[in-house]
């Protein structure tokens, strides 16, 4: 029994090695990242902007940026490559907005792209949804190698606004 303790434990052992070496050859062969896209916007209630928004901005589950914005509703931020952002708006009195960026790009890419976009948060004294769908983000954009640019998916905005529509049924 002891024997078969202590080899097990080096199997164990063993397998964390070749794990850990496995996982050191495949980091060499990853993109450096690099600042691929400049992503900023107006942030508006109707035809105003809007201020004093937290403007927060995720990579995973951890906030890298937040700010409140001025009298002019604007943000910006600078993203790197190869990763997957949110950003979240959030005002008292407002439903929260996100917005999912994917900022994975082909190798062959090096430059830095420009995306520009105003959105609309709702006030809740203005819209009645269910609150479950501010959880999910309004928008998704993602690099499109055809275009050669970072586009919004309109079919994906469609569907979740068709989904507050409904939702106020």
């Amino acid at each position: 029994m002891k024997n078969f303790s202590v080899t097990l434990l080096i199997a164990f052992i063993s397998l964390f090695a070749l794990n850990g070496f496995a996982q050191e050859e495949m980091d060499t062969t990853t993109l450096e990242p690099f600042d691929v896209l400049d992503i900023s916007g107006e942030i508006t209630h109707g035809d105003a902007s809007l201020d004093g928004v937290l403007v927060e901005l995720f990579e995973g589950n951890k906030v890298v940026d937040a700010f409140e914005t001025k009298k002019n509703g604007k943000f910006k931020f600078t993203l790197m490559s190869e990763e997957i952002y949110t950003i979240q708006l959030t005002k008292k009195g407002y439903y929260t907005k996100r917005i999912s960026v994917n900022t994975k790009v082909p190798s062959e890419i090096e430059d830095t792209y420009k995306f520009d976009f105003d959105i609309n948060v709702d006030a809740k004294e203005d819209k009645e949804y269910d609150g479950y769908l501010v959880e999910y983000p309004s928008a998704l954009i993602a690099y499109d190698k055809k275009k050669d640019e970072f586009i919004f998916d309109k079919t994906y905005t469609k569907s979740y606004f068709e989904e507050i529509e409904a939702s106020k049924d």
